[in-house]
Parts: structure tokens; C-alpha cells; sequence
């Protein structure tokens, strides 16, 4: 015999029936809700720029760029590995992708807009310009705070010295060359300053303090005018 068909479950009450768990809102940033914000002020580029009500997690170049609109530095790879986002902090480098912006409160930080003199480019942005070391340019903001703090520490740097200094700057199309050659001519320029102003110095020095030649007396007691002592003989006493 067939098998009876199974019986129809009975329809429920509208009036006695659960009602349906209610599905919670979601959250359009759940990572920002589920940590605490923070207020705080850096100081940038020798400016105090105050961060309210943020997320206490953000990096530092998060910050620099998204919150205070300084996007010099570059997001390469979110992992400290590209030297793209370098920046100086208290005058140290670091990879301000990998920085807790809140723990540069109180800091002195130091971007690739503040290397910039009177609004022109810094001797070691316009040196990398020149020699070429710019192609893309993704990579040059962290390669010119690279730069610059080589030479903040060694005045004349050897090649193995810079190369070793920008190991971690990533950069595909120049191939290093054009930054070793600013370099060299960053180097070449300041000593030519330095050696220029010390002339100038040595030059403002004579003209303001004259070298002067004593009035000596002669042999005898005879000075230059022929007289004795200066009493305008030319005969001295027996």
C-alpha cells in the first residue's frame, strides 16, 4: 500500500505566536564603535593641529593625510616595508604607517611639506628634480625625508653610506642612481656655501678691524723722521 500522506502541520496563531527576534542595526563602522575615539593635537610642521573625536587606532599617515590633509606621504604597503610614508618624529625616521598617530601626540613631526624653505623646495628636493631621481614620483616624498636626515647626521656621505640609508625606500623606475647623484651634488653645493660664507666672513672681519703697522722707534733711539725720542733732531746729544 502507499505510504498516507503526511499530515499538514497546524497553522499557527497570529495571536498566540513569538514574535520575531528583532535584527539589530547595523553599523556602518563597526571597527570605529567597538574602540574608543580620541581627541589630541600634533605638532606638525612646526604647527600644533588638533584631532578630535577619532577612531584612537589610526596611524599616523591615516591621520596626516585623511585628517589633516597632508598627503605627502605615500600608503605603499600599510607595512613598513616600502619607505613611502616615511616621516621624522622628534627628529627620528619612521614609517608613519606603522605609528599610532595618538602616540605622536606631544611629538614634533616633520612631513615632506615642511622640508620646504620660504615655500621653495628644500636643496635636496630640487637636487633629486635634477638629477633625475624623480620618475613617477610615488616614492620620492619618503626618499627626500630619507635623504634628509642622511645628511643631517653625515655632512659627506659615501656611496655605501647612502645606499645603505635608502635600502628601505622602495623604487622602481629610477634605479637609485639619480639619488645617489643628488647626493653628491647636495653635498657639493653646501660646501661651496659654507666655503662661500667663511670668505665673506674672513672678508667683513678685515674690512671692519684693519691691520695696522706699530710706529716703531729706530736704532738709538732715532724714529722714523729722523729725529731723536721725537724731538725732531736729527743730531743726537753727546
Amino acid at each position: 500500500p502507499e505510504a498516507a500522506d503526511a499530515p499538514a502541520e497546524p497553522l499557527a496563531d497570529p495571536g498566540t505566536a513569538e514574535a520575531a527576534p528583532a535584527v539589530p542595526a547595523v553599523d556602518e563602522n563597526p571597527t570605529h564603535s567597538e574602540h574608543p575615539l580620541a581627541s589630541y593635537v600634533l605638532h606638525v610642521n612646526g604647527a600644533d593641529r588638533p584631532v578630535t573625536d577619532v577612531w584612537i587606532g589610526e596611524s599616523l599617515l591615516y591621520v596626516l593625510r585623511e585628517r589633516l590633509g597632508l598627503a605627502g606621504a605615500k600608503d605603499g604597503c600599510s607595512q613598513g616595508e616600502c619607505g613611502a610614508c616615511s616621516v621624522l618624529v622628534d627628529g627620528r625616521l619612521v614609517a608613519s604607517c606603522l605609528v599610532p598617530a595618538a602616540t605622536a601626540a606631544g611629538s614634533e613631526v616633520r612631513t615632506v611639506e615642511g622640508l620646504a624653505n620660504g615655500g621653495q623646495p628644500s636643496d635636496v628636493q630640487r637636487a633629486l628634480a635634477a638629477c633625475g631621481a624623480v620618475q613617477c614620483g610615488f616614492c620620492v616624498p619618503g626618499l627626500a625625508m630619507t635623504v634628509h636626515d642622511l645628511l643631517e647626521g653625515n655632512h659627506a656621505p659615501t656611496d655605501q653610506e647612502t645606499r645603505r640609508a635608502i635600502s628601505g625606500n622602495l623604487c622602481r623606475c629610477s634605479g637609485y642612481r639619480g639619488v645617489l647623484d643628488a647626493v653628491h651634488q647636495v653635498v657639493a653645493d653646501r660646501e661651496a656655501a659654507d666655503e662661500a660664507a667663511e670668505a665673506e666672513a674672513e672678508a667683513h672681519d678685515a674690512h671692519q678691524d684693519p691691520a695696522r703697522i706699530p710706529h716703531q722707534t729706530g736704532p738709538h733711539g732715532f724714529t722714523g723722521n729722523g729725529s731723536v725720542n721725537g724731538s725732531g733732531s736729527g743730531r743726537a746729544s753727546a
